[in-house]
């Protein structure tokens, strides 16, 4: 009988029996119609999801298409192709209703899976797959709960796929962080960047380079501004008080990397702010620099967490990670 394993906010493994509701059992007037979802529909939206982030990884696997596996070799991360791979990425096949077919036979209903931001009507009254022909990713909510998409085009663009759900805004959900939450409860320090393939070259080099005293995890942001709820969800799950910030050679997203940075000080203790290339950081191992070293100055007596805010001083280290 399968078994699901589901994490709670506090990192505890709760398992149930998944067999023991299936999608075919869903009541619609579980279906709440306002904004706000019911017990029942959230947890309908977020089996949804599950299930099509099933779906994507399969396809990736199996896909015939040439540029998901071209794009993920060029950004140096194609062990994820490997089907034991930790990190899921997926592939939305480039089809009509290929997904919407997948999650009617597990018995989701449309109006479930239209709430869930997986399908969407076209100009002439037709629903359609939202996705297609992107990688994708799956982004979490404070739970881990499954709750959206991020998609990588053919061009290698990013960008949340997911439009605001009942159970998804993109401020309050993160993409990475179940994938790997066991090193980041074991101490590794989280590396935020703007591109999800950046987060896995991080997660993939720098395992390979540091020994397990200096784990690195990378935390996609997708060239936004770190929200306080994001915040939250990192440091919830994260054992140690520090985290990177890595900003680009670009005047904007250097202030928003700074802004960034200082947000990040209201709960964590060490904010390091590192300089890197433009291009996938593979490409050029090893080029970061050092920019700042920010450190939350604490009141004597005070708990070792990062829950309060006190002026940061600057220091200077090396520039080794």
């Amino acid at each position: 009988m399968p078994i699901r394993v589901l994490r709670t906010a506090q990192g505890r493994d709760l398992r149930r029996d998944s067999s023991s509701r299936r999608a075919s059992e869903v009541v619609m007037d579980e279906i709440a119609p306002g904004p706000v979802p019911s017990p029942g529909e959230q947890r309908w939206l977020h089996e949804a999801n599950a299930e099509a982030a099933i779906f994507f990884r399969q396809e990736l696997l199996w896909t015939t298409a040439a540029w998901p596996a071209a794009l993920l070799r060029a950004w140096g991360v194609e062990e994820v192709l490997d089907p034991g791979a930790g990190w899921q990425i997926g592939y939305a096949p480039d089809s009509g209703t290929q997904l919407l077919d997948h999650l009617q036979k597990k018995g989701f209903g449309r109006e479930p899976l239209m709430r869930a931001g997986l399908m969407s009507w076209t100009d002439d009254g037709l629903v359609v797959d939202r996705y297609r022909d992107q990688l994708v990713l799956v982004s979490r909510d404070q739970r881990l709960d499954p709750v959206g998409f991020v998609g990588i085009d053919r061009d290698g663009k990013a960008r949340m796929l997911t439009p605001e759900t009942p159970v998804h805004r993109q401020s309050e959900a993160l993409v990475g962080v179940l994938e790997q939450i066991d090193v980041l409860e074991a101490g590794a320090t989280a590396v935020i960047v703007d591109h999800p393939l950046d987060a896995i070259a991080i997660a993939i080099d720098l395992a390979a380079r540091h020994s397990r005293d200096k784990s690195y995890v990378g935390i996609p942001l997708l060239g936004s501004a770190v929200s306080n709820a994001q915040a939250q969800i990192l440091r919830q799950y994260s054992a140690t008080n520090r985290v990177i910030v890595t900003v680009l050679d670009d005047l904007t997203a250097a202030e928003r990397a700074v802004d960034n940075a200082l947000d990040l000080t209201f709960f964590f203790d060490r904010v390091r702010l590192l300089q890197r290339p433009p291009e996938p950081l593979l490409a050029n191992p090893g080029r970061l620099e050092l920019l700042a070293d920010l450190h939350v100055a604490k009141p004597p007596n005070s708990p070792n967490s990062g829950s309060q805010h006190h002026s940061p001083g600057i220091e200077d280290l090396g520039p080794e990670l």
